[in-house]
Order: C-alpha cells, then structure tokens, then sequence
C-alpha cells in the first residue's frame, strides 16, 4: 500500500469515527460482538465498555450460542490454553473464546470477569459478522436471537434483510474482511442508526 493510500485510509477511518461517535451514545448500551468491532465502537465514542466481549473472538457458531445464553456462560468456569499464541478460554461445553488481544490468561480472565458485571441487561445489541465460519445455519439462529441486531455481509441473499448490512466493495469476496482499520462498520452509518432506533436515541448528524 502506498504512503498516500495509507493517509487516505487514516482521513477516511477518523472521518468516519467521528461521526458516528456523534451519532452514537453506547454510555447505557451492552454490545455483544463476535470479534473486535464492539469495542473498537466503544472507544470510538469515549463510552466505558458494558460488555465483556472486547478485543477478542468467536467462531460464527459459538458466538451465536454464548449470545442465547450468555448468562448461562457467564456463570461458568473459564479455562485456557494458548495454542494460538495468545490465550484461549475455553468453557465446560467446549465454547471457545480468543482473547488475540491479551498478553496473558490472567489479564484475559480479570478483564472478562469484570466487564461481564457491566452488562445491561435491558440494553442489548448484537453485531455478527458473516466470517469464522459463519454459514446458513449460523443466519438461522442469527436471525431467531430475540435481541436487536445487526450482520455485516457480502452475501447478495442477505442485502436486502433489514437486520443486515450489505457491503458492496468486498462483493467479490467470500466473506468480509477485518471492517476496523477504514472503519467500514459505519458504513452509510447504518449500525448507528440501527442501534439509535433500538433504544430510542435520537442522535442523527443530517
């Protein structure tokens, strides 16, 4: 990538930031996220994270089943391995988490125990992403979750779904790549306004 692409990418991410950390207040929303965007959004906007679910990762189908009965999980034991080079959290029924942003099982344990306390419970949205092996029976159980929602997506046989976010630059691949260095999450500010009309909030840049 060139020096200019690089700058471009940079205006571009801050750009984008900025308006949807004007558009969004997450200061009383829990975001439940399969990978990192959820708290790269909180931090966008300057909010405390209510949720555990912040710089790591879950397959498609273990996130799906934590998000049906995350407070099932979060009563249970965590324990680890690093075979992937960073800690790995694993409960009794096999779930995994990849914490890919921790330097160590305790710092990823702390981390998780106390941000789990933060959950608002009234408060929840969910961000799914159709990558790690996200699938059609993965869109199934997305789709049935009783919380308000959103999927990012390259597939054309979602783009048309009111719970999903069609991106048209990547319809070439087979699955999204990493949304976060160009902050393609905001793309035409969906998801805001998404989680706005969710919970009542009325902070729309026009």
């Amino acid at each position: 990538m060139s020096k200019i692409s690089k700058f471009l990418d940079s205006v571009k991410k801050h750009y984008r930031a900025d308006i949807a950390s004007k558009m969004l207040d997450l200061s009383d929303v829990t975001v439940f996220s399969q990978n990192c965007i959820g708290g790269v959004m909180y931090h966008d906007c300057h909010s405390r994270f209510l949720s555990p679910t912040v710089n790591l990762f879950f397959s498609a189908s273990d996130f799906l089943k934590f998000v049906e009965k995350y407070e099932y999980y979060f009563s249970q034991p965590l324990k680890f391995c690093r075979a992937e080079g960073y800690p790995v959290g694993e409960f009794p029924d096999g779930l995994r988490i990849y914490f890919m942003h921790y330097s160590s099982e305790e710092e990823a344990e702390k981390k998780w125990n106390e941000r789990k306390q933060r959950v608002n419970k009234n408060k929840i949205f969910i961000i799914c992403t159709d990558r790690d092996g996200f699938d059609k029976d993965d869109f199934k159980c997305f789709k049935s979750l009783k919380y308000p929602k959103a999927l990012f997506t390259v597939n054309p046989e979602y783009k048309d779904d009111s719970e999903c976010i069609y991106i048209p630059k990547y319809k070439d691949n087979s699955c999204l790549p990493d949304l976060i260095p160009c902050r393609d999450m905001y793309y035409k500010y969906r998801l805001p306004k998404m989680i706005n009309k969710a919970y009542g909030k009325t902070n729309e840049i026009s």
